[in-house]
Order: C-alpha cells, then structure tokens, then sequence
C-alpha cells in the first residue's frame, strides 16, 4: 500500500491510502475531537484506514476544519458536519464508479450523524465510540441514528459504554470491544477489522451506479 497526500475542497488536508490491489470502493474515515489531539494521524484512525486498504478499498483521511494543515477556524462543532460532505464529495470526484462508505471515531461519528441528519448519504456507515456524554461528561444529546447502523463500542467507554448506547440505540447494530475504554488501546487492530468486516460486507452489496 502507498498513501498520497490530497486537497480536499481547496482547503482540506488530506491523505489518500491506495491498496494493493484493484480497489472496490472509497472509505472515508474521519477523526476524534480536535481540542483533546484528535487529527487524522491519531492511532486509531490510522488503524481503520490501514485496515480498509487491507480489504481492498481507497482510504480517505482528512483534517477538520482548523486541525494540521486544513483552512478555516475551529467552531466547537456547530460546522465541521460539512467537512464530512466536502470528504465525501471528494471521495465521490475521485473514484465515480465505486461504491463509497464512511467510518468515524469519537467527535468525528458526532459529525457524521449530524452530516446524515442534513441529508448526506453514502453506501454504507460504520461508527466508531460514538460518544453521549462530552470531554466534562456532560449529557450530550445524539443526532437521530438510522436503524441498523453499525457501531462498534468499548466496553468501559467513559464517555458512552457499549451497555448505554444499547439502551439509548435498541435499533444499532452495537459490538461490543471487551475490557478497554473510549481509546481503544490494545484493541485497534480489532476495531479496524470489525469496522473493515462490515465495510466490505454491506458495499458488496451495493450498486455503484445508484
């Protein structure tokens, strides 16, 4: 595999990892909360971006708005909802005959739903630590979730254990990373394969020419 710097909606920074193989699809993979270190490099997002293009598909990092070398300002979240669609825009632009999917952790599945509640789509959704409290751990109101989005949560996640999201999400597909919290860590390589797992099941069954 080899990775490409990318310029996202002439303000975006971005990274481009290509498979080895011919690829079947485009992902697009967005990070954690930019106040707390969350950028396109952090652990885990590299982990689900390296296990995508093990499968076969584009990965498609980006940097919100603010974040490394992307244009623009911080605004707490009120906007980053379309740095997503300008992500996926790109991914769209950039391999038009493939299927495109969507994986995000933390502050960036926050995004992603609030992208989704606004109307934007792709093929398929994976989440990852989706959070219903805040950094304080103050309550945080989630956007509408679709049924059967699949989300893959810690078991101790301080920020939303596998358990809550369950009794506040009956209708996700919620899997359960045992004996870790928010972070993920000793686990990623699992997380990304959980999240590669069900990429590749649920865009193989789509029609690129939707």
């Amino acid at each position: 595999m080899r990775e490409e710097p990318v310029r996202i909606a002439d303000r975006l920074e971005g990274t481009l990892r290509i498979p080895d193989e011919a690829p079947r699809g485009i992902v697009v993979v967005a990070h954690p909360l930019p106040t707390h270190g969350g950028t396109m490099r952090n652990p885990l997002v590299a982990a689900l971006a390296r296990a995508v293009a093990e499968r076969g598909f584009y990965a498609l990092r980006f940097n919100f708005r603010g974040v490394g070398a992307s244009a623009g300002q911080w605004t707490g979240g009120v906007e980053e909802w379309r740095d997503v669609g300008d992500a996926v825009a790109y991914a769209r632009a950039f391999a038009p005959a493939l299927p495109v999917g969507m994986t995000a952790y933390s502050f960036g599945a926050f995004q992603t739903l609030r992208w989704l509640e606004e109307g934007g789509h792709v093929d398929a959704v994976a989440l990852v630590g989706v959070p219903i409290r805040g950094p304080d751990q103050e309550p945080r109101a989630l956007r509408p979730v679709p049924d059967g989005t699949f989300i893959v949560a810690a078991e101790h996640d301080q920020f939303g254990s596998a358990d809550e999201l369950r009794a506040e999400l009956p209708r996700a597909r919620i899997v359960t990373v045992t004996g870790v919290d928010h972070f993920f860590v000793g686990k990623r390589d699992e997380v990304g394969r959980l999240v590669a797992d069900e990429l590749a099941r649920a865009l193989a069954s789509t029609d690129p020419k939707r």
